[in-house]
């Protein structure tokens, strides 16, 4: 496994890699396409979508039914906003190879954006089932997230619980669980997951308004400019900073 990172690395970066390449004859077909595959991705994940597209379309090509190449290549689609073009790709994904859990997920997810709740759930509910499945987190983020599109904040906090449950520090679950409380007028409790979202060291415009906000709602005025002034100073080109004025206009009303 290693050396077909390395491998990936030396043609993405191409940078001083000796070559120790075996013929392309002596490499299996999966082998190939898992190379092939890796190299779609390793592209995707520094922006260069027209290579990515090149790597995985070789893939395919060597393999038009294996489960990672056309998950791939549904993520792509979704990256380069053709989503009319993902779902044959998520649909043979989840079709070849049924333990492919991580293929279920962001089909679940692809699904429940898409307004199809009921078939988006059900992609998650079997990644859940699925014994092999060693990131319930992800799933049960991803069911939470499916029932905030419906306003169903008890059955979304109830799994977002399940996900913090399992990873206590998972950054997106607590920012998701704040929104929740916070959609609830639970003000203190959106308060606390918000300050254990922000240990977690992360940080976003969207988690900063939200904290701004729910401090506006419980007349905490001080905390409410400590992060309006974070806000300003670490997201100052943001649609969330340009708000700040009226947001604090309104609370003084």
């Amino acid at each position: 496994m290693r050396g077909w990172l390395a491998l990936a690395a030396c043609v993405v970066l191409t940078t001083g890699c000796v070559s120790v390449i075996p013929s392309a004859s002596k490499w299996t077909i999966d082998s190939r396409v898992d190379i092939q595959t890796r190299l779609g991705l390793s592209y995707m994940q520094i922006g260069r979508l027209e290579p990515a597209t090149q790597a995985l379309g070789r893939a395919l090509a060597l393999s038009p039914g294996d489960s990672r190449a056309n998950h791939a290549m549904a993520l792509l689609q979704l990256r380069i906003s053709d989503r009319t073009a993902a779902e044959p790709y998520f649909l043979q994904a989840v079709d070849a190879d049924d333990n492919n859990f991580s293929a279920r997920n962001d089909f679940g997810g692809y699904l429940c954006q898409s307004g199809r709740i009921e078939e988006g759930l059900a992609q998650f509910d079997n990644a859940l089932r699925n014994p092999y499945n060693d990131a319930l987190y992800i799933s049960q983020l991803g069911v939470g997230a499916c029932y905030v599109r419906t306003l169903n904040w008890k059955a979304a906090e109830r799994f977002f619980s399940f996900a913090l449950a399992g990873r206590p520090k998972f950054a997106l679950a607590l920012y998701r669980m704040a929104e929740v409380t916070f959609a609830q007028a639970d003000n203190l409790r959106t308060r606390a997951y918000l300050q254990r979202f922000f240990d977690t060291g992360a940080g976003s415009a969207a988690s900063l308004s939200l904290a701004l906000r729910n401090e506006l709602k419980l007349k905490a005025s001080d905390l409410a400019q400590q992060y309006a002034n974070r806000l300003r100073a670490e997201f100052p080109q943001s649609r969330e900073a340009s708000d700040i004025v009226r947001l604090m206009a309104n609370a003084n009303d």
